[in-house]
């Protein structure tokens, strides 16, 4: 049987303190507007959001009309 219930805490440490919370590299300006000279992509998030849901659309029926086509192939032949 598995034992699910927490560890018991460290009781040698000392206070009790939260840890700290992870310290991350600064935000670049430039990188956020685009138009650093780190970005290689110029496409407005609209349309890159555009794209993805117009080829997520057709996905779906085009696998369905793909499966069918070798359903029907590998029955007939």
């Amino acid at each position: 049987m598995i034992d699910l219930s927490p560890q018991p805490q460290d009781k040698g440490s000392g206070a009790n303190t939260a840890p700290s919370a992870p310290r991350h590299d600064p935000v670049h300006r430039e990188s956020m507007d685009g138009e650093g000279p780190h970005s290689r992509w110029h496409f407005p998030q609209e349309q890159i959001e555009a794209a993805i849901q117009r080829l997520s659309r057709w996905a779906g029926p085009f696998a369905l009309l793909t499966t069918l086509l070798l359903l029907g192939w590998w029955i007939i032949g």
